[in-house]
């Protein structure tokens, strides 16, 4: 986001034409650690790849199950805000028993954090050196730099990690007024999008339907991301009959109240197993055609336990699928009702990566991070 606010900050006219200039083939790592462990698995991508990610990960994130990898060096752009920590207490409805004991802990740990030192870097307060204790310390370690003053690394024993100890003056704070402005650009950059949800409504569903948790609860929240005119619609993914699917939600653009309640009304959990295969290549299709005659930014979404994949696997249907899904141009994202759905080399993770989508399950924040993804094809509130 402060690299778009950068971006959009040249003054381009041409909104999409920026976007294109920053385009990257393959999925969107998930996060910028995963990223700087990915490039290394391909010499000359490594080599010939610039990354654009959080200075401290330079330090702290290279972690990965492979050390080698090109030497990198900071590059420090003038036009991108700086990002300030703030420290926020939380309270909730009935979060006030032991007021006092909670106002102490909370007080005692902003100390710990901000603790400037004057101590060494071991945090217990030996002294003799200029390094910081407490939490900066922890920080420090981790690559990170002072928030105040001339941003000086919080730690002299930083290792040769491409790192420069002055940079420069950052372009000062990113506001909140720029930072809504570049993310309604970044959702108009090609115009309303079009996302074509399918919903596993298999039997094997049915422990998981309820309430905001459940599955249909899942994808209204995903609305979020869509405005009124994207275009957008949800398919029941089971297989009673001939067809891998029925329509719950008729694709075009909807109010999200009318949008929320067609899923109220027609999201049933049928007594038939799902047939992803055939749902997935027919939301291909389908989705093709629509896009066939503009750059209109378009998702599918596929929402489901993975119950029925031993029917992706059989009879080699996901070969069959990998071939259409990186042809057809349209990023899948697999959304998984399980903790494994993505582990490396299962069906869920082959498929998205082929289509250049994500996928998501439940070892992560599995709605914010599906509503996050929606939001990049959408157009919101806009």
């Amino acid at each position: 986001m402060l690299a778009t606010v950068g971006l959009y900050g040249t003054g381009t006219p041409d909104v999409s034409r920026a976007e294109e200039s920053v385009d990257q083939t393959g999925p969107v790592s998930p996060t910028a650690g995963d990223l700087l462990c990915t490039l290394p698995d391909d010499a000359d991508t490594d080599r010939g790849t610039a990354a654009l990610v959080p200075e401290f990960l330079m330090v702290s994130g290279v972690g990965c199950d492979r050390t080698t990898r090109t030497l990198r060096m900071a590059e420090y752009p003038d036009d991108v805000p700086a990002l300030a920590p703030l420290f926020v207490r939380v309270r909730w409805t009935g979060g006030d028993a032991d007021g006092a004991a909670r106002d102490d802990a909370v007080r005692s740990f902003h100390d710990w954090l901000t603790d400037p030192g004057g101590r060494s870097g071991d945090g217990h307060g030996s002294g003799g050196g200029s390094e910081p204790g407490g939490g900066l310390a922890v920080f420090g370690k981790d690559g990170f730099r002072s928030p105040s003053g001339a941003h000086a690394l919080l730690s002299s024993r930083v290792p040769d990690s491409g790192l420069i100890a002055d940079p420069g003056p950052s372009a000062g704070a990113a506001g909140a007024d720029a930072m809504e402005t570049a993310l309604k650009r970044y959702r108009n950059a090609n115009g309303p999008g079009r996302v074509l949800f399918l919903l596993d409504s298999s039997g094997s569903m049915a422990d998981l339907w309820q309430g905001p948790g459940g599955a249909p609860g899942i994808l209204k929240q995903s609305f979020a991301g869509l405005g009124d005119r994207d275009e957008y619609g949800v398919w029941s993914v089971a297989s009673p009959g001939s067809r891998p699917y029925g329509e719950i939600l008729a694709f075009g653009p909807h109010e999200r109240q009318e949008a929320e309640r067609a899923v109220d009304r027609g999201a049933v959990v049928q007594d038939a197993e799902a047939d992803p295969y055939g749902a997935l290549r027919a939301a291909l299709d389908t989705m093709a055609r629509k896009g066939r005659d503009d750059s209109r930014p378009e998702l599918i979404v596929f929402l489901t336990d993975d119950e029925d994949n031993n029917r992706l696997t059989a009879h080699d249907h996901i070969d069959e699928l990998l071939g259409p899904l990186h042809d057809k141009g349209v990023p899948v994202v697999m959304a998984a009702l399980d903790s494994g759905g993505c582990a490396k080399g299962s069906p869920d993770q082959r498929m998205s990566e082929a289509s250049g989508g994500r996928c998501l399950d439940t070892g992560g924040d599995l709605v914010a991070d599906l509503r996050n993804e929606v939001a990049r094809t959408g157009t919101g509130d806009e």
